[in-house]
């Protein structure tokens, strides 16, 4: 695992993290972590998102005339 540094951080921000990482109970580096793991999280669920929204607009789903997804998904349960 890689190891990060990081200079020149202002007291009030810093004494700041350190109250989430104690509310949260965890340490100041735990947070950051969290904090790190959590924003690469987001960044992969925007990316599905935008991959989920071009897939349905290269390939829309066609339903018949009057029918709704409700009405498909019944009809799916039904067929059981």
């Amino acid at each position: 695992m890689a190891t990060l540094t990081v200079r020149n951080i202002d007291d009030k921000q810093l004494a700041g993290l350190a109250e989430e990482a104690k509310r949260n109970g965890r340490s100041v580096a735990a947070e950051v972590r969290e904090m790190i793991a959590e924003r690469d999280r987001l960044r992969r669920r925007k990316q599905l998102f935008g991959e989920m929204h071009a897939f349905v607009k290269r390939d829309p789903l066609k339903l018949p005339d009057g029918m709704t997804s409700l009405d498909l998904l019944r009809e799916e349960r039904d067929s059981w």
